[in-house]
């Protein structure tokens, strides 16, 4: 539902203190056990493999003990369809056994699946075992048909902010290479067969999900328009060797939440436990409709229902998009603003403009525009620059505050989180310490020899 959202503005300046580039840890390669081979540019429907396939944990990875290498026993494994453009084939691997008895679907190669069968949602069970919880008998949210919407999700009773609203593993992940790498027709038949293979009661939450209006589709249509307009795209984890495809992901549960510009909810993926998480970026009153953002928010007005019309068809008829002239003029301006302050920000030369007061001014410009989800980036910000000047205990309150949103945002894994946390304990020591200072005042450079 929602793009793959950028390195977070923390991770960027942190990344640039040091004059290096982002570069995610590689893996290396291992054996699917494929040995099959198919004609150049041609995707063929293999031999369906036996119902289960046996797949080889890369040893080191995730934790894992190179001196006793586990496997995983997939409950379906076919079919299978090969690439045009490399020697892999793409299958759908199902566990049924996943998160209690959930069930999950994966459609992509061997390799790739075997990887994400090493993370703990899948050697520890009891992960995952109570994670989702029944829909229709919430305490906190009911389904409901919302005018012009379709169905969606009420409070039932008043959610604080920063309370967890919703948590559900995945349903259905698929690689994007399957969309370049095979055919059309090829691919919807894999996710037909990766929908299929849910237990019964996991498959039904899926195909009740909204094709947005589409009529008279035959199941494997309406299984590739249902995907199509519910999925979120999930970025691959650090330790993942494919870094160039995200998955494209269901969450049926999570997918009943409408879109605003300006939601009071958003959401993280913890790849260990392949599971999305839901919490109130705000106090949310009863009866009031529980909302996600499917794009990135900080966009104009025009760019916001351009993208969701052409992606999800639908015209925004949210406040935000709405709202009288002047006032969808005075908040675009806002937002090339706050875009206009990340470039300086990510600034480490001694030329830079910024200061706290700048980063005091982001955080003022994410309030007046609800950015609730943005805030934690903001008071990174701004506890990396009062640091950078020489000020700890200015930098340690917001640093506390970019931990506290952060928590809820992009959850207690994320490296902004972690370093906050560093910072908050022990200021003098952090990286940022006098950073600023330092580079405007040259301090420390090493003077060129003069050997004219």
């Amino acid at each position: 539902m929602k793009l793959p959202q950028l390195i977070s503005l923390y991770a960027a300046v942190a990344l640039a203190h040091s004059g290096g580039h982002y570069d995610q840890p590689q893996t290396c390669r291992f054996s699917s056990g494929d040995d099959s081979t198919c004609l150049a540019g041609q995707s063929l429907l293999l031999t369906p493999q036996p119902d289960i396939l046996v797949a080889d944990y890369p040893c080191g990875i995730n934790g894992t003990d190179c001196n006793y290498v586990p496997k995983h026993k997939w409950t379906h494994s076919s079919p299978c369809f090969k690439s045009t453009e490399s020697d892999d084939k793409f299958c759908v691997f199902t566990d049924t056994n996943f998160a209690n008895g959930r069930g999950a679907s994966f459609v992509m190669s061997g390799r790739r699946a075997a990887y994400l069968a090493t993370n703990p949602g899948f050697v520890e069970p009891d992960l995952t075992k109570d994670t989702n919880q029944d829909i229709e008998t919430s305490a906190l949210y009911r389904m409901k048909e919302f005018p012009g919407k379709g169905m969606g999700l009420e409070a039932k009773k008043h959610i604080r902010r920063g309370d967890l609203i919703m948590a559900n593993t995945v349903s259905l992940m698929i690689d994007y290479r399957v969309f370049d790498e095979i055919t059309k027709e090829d691919y919807m038949q894999l996710q037909v067969a990766a929908v299929d293979n849910l237990p019964a009661p996991h498959r039904a939450a899926v195909l009740e999900l909204s094709t947005h209006h589409a009529t008279n589709l035959s199941h494997i249509e309406k299984i590739d328009k249902l995907t199509a307009t519910n999925a979120f795209d999930i970025a691959p984890d650090a330790d993942d060797e494919d870094q160039d495809h995200s998955f494209f992901v269901v969450f049926p549960e999570i997918a009943r939440m409408n879109h605003d510009c300006r939601p009071n909810a958003d959401y993280y993926y913890d790849h260990a436990t392949l599971t999305q998480y839901i919490h109130a970026l705000r106090d949310i009153m009863p009866g009031e409709e529980i909302t996600l953002s499917y794009i990135n928010p900080a966009m104009t007005r025009a760019d916001r229902m351009r993208r969701l019309k052409r992606i999800w068809g639908f015209d925004c008829a949210c406040h935000l998009c709405t709202q009288a002239q002047k006032s969808a003029d005075a908040s675009d301006k806002r937002i090339e603003q706050i875009k206009g302050l990340y470039w300086e920000f990510r600034n480490k030369k001694q030329d830079s403009r910024a200061t706290p007061q700048m980063a005091e001014l982001l955080i003022s410009l994410y309030e007046q525009e609800r950015l609730g989800g943005s805030m934690y980036e903001g008071y990174a910000l701004a506890a990396l620059e009062y640091n950078g000047v020489g000020d700890p205990w200015t930098a340690t309150k917001f640093a506390r505050l970019a931990i506290e949103y952060g928590l809820t945002t992009v959850g207690d894994k994320d490296a902004d989180v972690k370093d906050m946390l560093q910072l908050a304990e022990d200021p003098w020591s952090h990286w940022s310490w006098m950073q600023r200072t330092k580079t405007r005042m040259g301090w420390g450079k090493k003077e060129d020899d003069d050997s004219d």
